[in-house]
């Protein structure tokens, strides 16, 4: 920051020839010396609590995604560990079925599927007369097999319970959307095919119902409808079928039952054979993309870690920027903001403990990381990991078991060695979280907040320097303003 003073109301060298406002200016230079490398300063301690907050974003999206039970993508849960496929014979289309972490592997069949649900329905043919359908025709003037009459420039109707009046002015599409977004549950659409219109629920199954009922004028009448559809009440249908000589039936076409999902397409009196078994692969790719990600956030902790500090690039005083481009000045910060972070004690103590993780057996399991394909890559990879995928899958395959409490064993008493490999790393971020955040965030905000407390007393201290300077300057131009004058006047009297 650079301090300027308004010296409008100051005099400046009228008598002496003096360019005062230079020489102030030089007279101030070293205090201006000061404010910059105070700022400079401040600067960096701003730029590495920035630095800590985008590092605990990193650590906590990363937790977010694969370290909480709430997200898809989590690994705390064994059930992530237990990936099912189902086999289908590739001439089936009546059915499609997948299966949870929850199934049980065996062979199943699909005696027959007699009936899919559906939803209440009413659809009208041939009720609009007019050359070309247009959405923003007003009721009023759509041209229908039998015109929209109305009661008081008005017509009125309820669907489901709830009540629905237009005036003729309303646009077909108007109404038709009114009907769509309301809490009626049903979507009414115009088909330009059947020139007609269908109304449909938006739930499926016997227990869902349409019931419309004509209020006033003749949108829904019993016998000369506009929308050719009478008012009354439509229901929908349920699925059923047969699963292993048991009759299903569900209001809709997408169930589950131990663990296996159903959706059903066709209806079909022809068996269904189908088997669920354990997909060791699709396990072995789950852990995978979790160590790439893991790995990418190691990368970035030990690029911070160990990014280079280039000591002649101090951050740039206000100064220095008016003297540059925009492209010398990105230039520049990207040199002077590099390495805030170098040597970081958390970030190493941090990449330490998660490197660690790896190396200590499972107590209870008799395995290790390192037993089933996970193992630790150089020191100067930080705590990156590589997957030998075959051991990997091998091991799922004889222990399915001991490999997921590999991962995901808890310990009552807290014990490191008793604990899976996700409660470990789930620890040491947690645990570094707490210290960058109530350790080194709260230190370095203390410090910028006595720095710029600093600052607010080097500009005041500043401003009452230059405000004496200005003094003694403008003292001097009027003293000798006052002694030309003398000097004017005696000349004067010895002129001739």
């Amino acid at each position: 920051m650079s301090l300027t003073i308004n010296s409008s109301n100051r005099i400046t060298g009228i008598a002496s020839g003096l360019d005062t406002e230079e020489i102030v200016k030089g007279l101030m230079q070293t205090y201006q010396t000061r404010l910059d490398k105070h700022n400079q300063q401040t600067t960096r301690l701003e730029w590495k609590a920035d630095a800590y907050r985008e590092i605990n974003t990193l650590v906590k999206n990363f937790r977010e995604k694969y370290l909480s039970m709430l997200s898809d993508a989590k690994m705390m849960s064994s059930s992530s560990y237990r990936s099912m496929m189902v086999s289908v014979p590739e001439s089936v289309s009546a059915v499609s079925i997948s299966a949870s972490s929850s199934a049980i592997a065996g062979t199943y069949t699909i005696n027959e599927i007699t009936q899919l649900a559906t939803a209440p329905k009413q659809s009208s043919s041939d009720v609009f007369i007019g050359e070309k359908y247009m959405s923003d025709t007003t009721l009023e003037n759509l041209e229908l097999q039998n015109a929209f009459q109305f009661v008081g420039d008005e017509i009125s109707f309820s669907i489901n319970g709830e009540t629905f009046t237009f005036a003729k002015d309303t646009t077909i599409a108007g109404m038709m959307s009114t009907i769509n977004n309301s809490d009626a549950g049903v979507t009414m659409r115009y088909s330009s095919l059947a020139k007609g219109f269908t109304i449909s629920s938006d739930t499926t199954g016997s227990t869902s119902a349409i019931e419309i009922q004509n209020i006033s004028g003749n949108a829904f009448s019993a016998v000369d409808s506009a929308l050719g559809i009478a008012e009354g009440t439509y229901t929908g249908t349920d699925a059923e079928c047969m699963i292993e000589g048991h009759i299903v039936s569900q209001s809709t076409n997408t169930f589950s039952y131990d663990g296996i999902t159903y959706t059903l397409t066709e209806e079909t009196s022809t068996p269904i054979e189908f088997t669920v078994e354990q997909d060791y692969q699709g396990t072995v790719d789950k852990i995978k993309d979790f160590i790439d990600s893991y790995n990418e956030l190691i990368d970035k902790l030990q690029t911070k870690s160990t990014e280079e500090v280039y000591y002649k690039y101090p951050p740039l005083t206000e100064a220095q920027k008016d003297e540059m481009d925009e492209d010398e000045i990105a230039q520049w910060q990207e040199k002077a903001m590099s390495g805030v972070l170098h040597g970081d004690a958390y970030i190493k103590s941090l990449l330490t403990s998660l490197r660690g993780a790896f190396y200590t057996a499972v107590e209870g399991t008799g395995m290790s990381p390192a037993d089933i394909g996970l193992t630790t890559i150089s020191y100067k990879d930080g705590a990156k990991i590589e997957v030998n995928e075959e051991k990997l899958l091998n091991a799922l395959k004889n222990d399915p078991e001991g490999v997921r409490n590999v991962f995901v064993q808890t310990s009552d008493t807290d014990t490191s060695s008793e604990e899976g490999l996700m409660v470990r790393i789930s620890d040491a971020l947690l645990n570094y979280t707490k210290q960058s955040s109530d350790i080194a965030l709260d230190t370095l905000d203390k410090k910028i907040d006595a720095a710029e407390e600093k600052e607010e007393s080097i500009e005041d201290y500043m401003r009452e320097r230059e405000e004496a300077l200005w003094r003694r300057f403008s003292e001097m131009e009027a003293a000798l303003a006052k002694l030309n004058s003398m000097s004017n006047w005696l000349g004067s009297l010895f002129t001739v």
